[in-house]
């Protein structure tokens, strides 16, 4: 394998660009390489056997708690976004402050990767990330907004902690819509649990008994 070859591995296979290139900020405080713990390491192989399955992603994440899902769906995000053509990624979270804790998570993704490996965005701002030569975004924004997410085209979607959206149900009509089923699109939404009844537990009800077109991931405490 030539040394180009062998670049394009690591640029195109997430788990190696992510070991390679993306750094993340460890529970004791350190920046270290992203390497994919056992969790991630799941999420990733069933979120790839789908998508090798039928061109695309669909799938609710069902967690416990400090396990690495918001991290590794970023990553996955940014991956996209930041490495392919007319991709544009939007992410929803239950309150202001994980919204910011998720975007700093993603600008540290940017901020940290090699001079020139991919092109620096031309906007980055507090919520954006937006790279004009490839005509790909990334946004942030948070469900307590009725209208937060409406009126856009998106390729990729992340809904975070959505069984605690104040506003799920709309939030779903409005989004979810936004996002065509063309292959290469993704829509992950992901939570710990909140008891029965909403929104995330009714669209987990449907997934894990074959129902819809997501697959339900469960992924335990331990």
């Amino acid at each position: 394998m030539s040394s180009e070859e062998a670049l394009i591995r690591v640029l195109t296979q997430l788990p190696l660009f992510a070991k390679n290139f993306l750094k993340i900020r460890t529970k004791s405080g350190r920046i270290e390489p992203f390497v994919f713990n056992r969790a991630q390491e799941y999420i990733h192989s069933r979120l790839e056997d789908q998508k090798l399955a039928t061109g695309k992603v669909r799938a609710l994440i069902l967690k416990g708690r400090q396990q690495g899902c918001s991290t590794y769906v970023q990553a996955r995000d940014f991956h996209v976004v930041s490495t392919q053509r007319g991709m544009k990624a939007f992410i929803i979270t239950h309150d202001a402050e994980a919204t910011k804790n998720l975007f700093d998570m993603t600008k540290r993704y940017n901020d940290e990767l090699p001079e020139g490996l991919v092109p620096s965005p031309d906007t980055s701002s507090a919520k954006e990330l937006k790279f004009n030569s490839l005509g790909s975004s990334y946004a942030v924004g948070t469900a307590g907004n009725k209208s937060v997410g409406r009126s856009q085209t998106i390729q990729i979607f992340h809904g975070s902690e959505v069984a605690y959206w104040p506003h799920a149900e709309e939030h779903a009509k409005g989004i979810l819509q936004a996002v065509s089923n063309e292959p290469g699109t993704e829509i992950i939404l992901e939570s710990t649990a909140n008891g029965i009844g909403n929104y995330f537990y009714n669209m987990w009800v449907s997934a894990s008994s074959g129902q819809s077109d997501f697959q339900a991931i469960f992924i335990p405490w331990y």
